[in-house]
Formats: structure tokens, sequence, C-alpha cells
């Protein structure tokens, strides 16, 4: 069983893996991109690719955030390859951690409003539910805004 070691900065070479990961059918509420895409989004300054590894170096499951603002940051995927062992959740935080260290005031995501656990796991990671949206692209769809803090309280 892989556990959660650290963190890195995906390369080119982690496409397939990414792409095996969202086009997996247990992934419904996930979009997928070609891999052109990802080159495009892999060079741009403002996106941060994470691989999620195990001990052995094995990769575990990927993260895409994009700082189109200074200290915002928009959480666009995370997946991991095994569900239900804390391997999400440790990821999560890792991440979370990274961006907090870089000075990063703010993680929002949006999550379909129908992707119950997805919306548990974020609560329990600290986001909160600001808003709802009607996408243009889906109007039969509602996404749910979520945001967190990484701002530490004065007293702290």
């Amino acid at each position: 069983m892989s556990r959660f070691h650290k963190l890195r900065k995906a390369t080119a070479s982690d496409i397939f893996f990414i792409r095996a990961l969202e086009m997996d059918p247990a992934n419904v509420f996930v979009h997928c991109w070609d891999e052109d895409t990802h080159h495009a989004y892999m060079k741009n300054p403002q996106s941060h690719y994470l691989i999620a590894e195990g001990i052995q170096g094995t990769a575990l499951g990927y993260a895409i955030l994009f700082e189109n603002e200074p200290g915002i940051v928009e959480w666009r995927r995370i997946i991991v390859a095994r569900r239900d062992d804390g391997i999400g959740s440790a990821f999560m935080q890792a991440v979370i951690d990274r961006f907090t260290d870089q000075g990063a005031s703010m993680l929002w995501l949006d999550v379909y409003q129908e992707n119950e656990r997805a919306r548990h796991v974020y609560s329990a990671m600290g986001f909160e539910e600001v808003r709802t949206e009607v996408p243009a692209s889906d109007p039969d769809a509602t996404l749910v805004i979520m945001e967190r803090s990484l701002l530490l309280p004065a007293n702290q």
C-alpha cells in the first residue's frame, strides 16, 4: 500500500498519468484536457501542476492550481488514483501548506453541487461555501464556489 510522502512539480512526462486519471470513469466530475492543453498550461508561469508521490516515488495523484491574481489561487483539479485511504487529504494539506508558505492569502475552487463527496472533503479541509453559479457552458449544472483563507488570525 502506497502512502503520500511528498509533493513535486509535475513534468511533461507526467501528462500520460494525469490524462489517465482524467479519463478514468470514476472521475465523472473532472473535465479532460488533451495533451497539448496540458503542455501549454505547464509552461504558463501562473499554473502549478503538482504530483503526489509515495515513498518509492510512485505517482499517487495530481493537482492543478492557477494564480491569476497575486496571492489568490484557484484550485482547478485534484485527483488521486486510490480513494478512501487518506492520500487525498494528506495531499490536499501538503498543497495548502505549500501555498501558505509561499504567502498566498486565499485558495478557492468550484465543485459541482451534486458532487457531495468532494464538497464534504473540501469542507473538512477548511473550505467554506460562499456562493453558487450556473456556468454558461452548461446551464443545467450548478457550481458551488468554495474558499479557504490562508491568513492566520492576528492573535497567532
